[in-house]
């Protein structure tokens, strides 16, 4: 007798079970769906919006942005000056900057760099700054220049030249310039001696290329 009480009560539970899973799935159902729709837009979403992206990527055309210099290393320019004398002829050097894009370039020069005889200068070294060896720069008995034959150089090969002038004369009977010539010819004389494969003066300059502006008149 017990055995077939058993025998009946255990299909009544699972039946239970059943019942209990049902209610729970119909009670859950406009959740479950409403879950569902929400992933599906949001999945569908992000694969536009991925594509989209992709596509637009895939269509543009970056213009091109590319100057070369003659002699250029990691944007700066270094001169170096052999032979420095009181009466020496003009020295100048030059080299050559060609914008190979599609963009017009404005070119802008400044010194990083300088030494003369044993004596260095850099930007941001001693709270040195461009202007600041600009100034020292032109303290010497002896004149460096320098100059480009245009500042902006247009796209698709155009170019522009850079050069470097050296120029040293005699102080003419002014006493405090025949007195620096003496003491810098003297101090030049002696570097060169000393150091007979080593140029008398090394400049390097920083080169700045920008994007030209466009203009606003009509």
């Amino acid at each position: 007798m017990e055995d077939k009480d058993k025998v009946i009560e255990q299909p009544e539970k699972k039946k239970k079970k059943q019942n209990f899973l049902w209610l729970f799935i119909k009670k859950n159902k406009l959740k479950t769906l409403l879950f569902l729709f929400i992933a599906l837009v949001a999945n569908t979403y992000a694969w536009f919006l991925y594509n989209k992206i992709v596509s637009a990527n895939l269509d543009a055309h970056i213009k091109s942005w590319q100057v070369t210099i003659d002699g250029a290393n990691d944007d700066t320019l270094t001169f170096h000056i052999d032979d420095l004398y009181p009466g020496m002829d003009e020295y100048s050097d030059q080299v050559t900057l060609t914008n190979a894009g599609e963009m017009d370039a404005d070119i802008t020069f400044s010194i990083h760099s300088m030494r003369i005889f044993e004596d260095t200068y850099e930007v941001g070294v001693n709270g040195e700054t461009a202007a600041s060896l600009e100034t020292r720069l032109a303290s010497y008995p002896f004149e460096i220049t320098y100059e480009a034959s245009s500042s902006s150089i247009s796209s698709h090969g155009g170019e522009t030249d850079f050069r470097l002038y050296v120029n040293w004369d005699f102080g003419d009977g002014d006493e405090e310039k025949d007195a620096l010539d003496t003491e810098y010819g003297e101090a030049s004389y002696d570097y060169h001696v000393a150091h007979p494969s080593s140029p008398c003066i090394e400049l390097v300059l920083d080169i700045n290329v920008s994007q030209t502006q466009p203009s606003n008149n009509p």
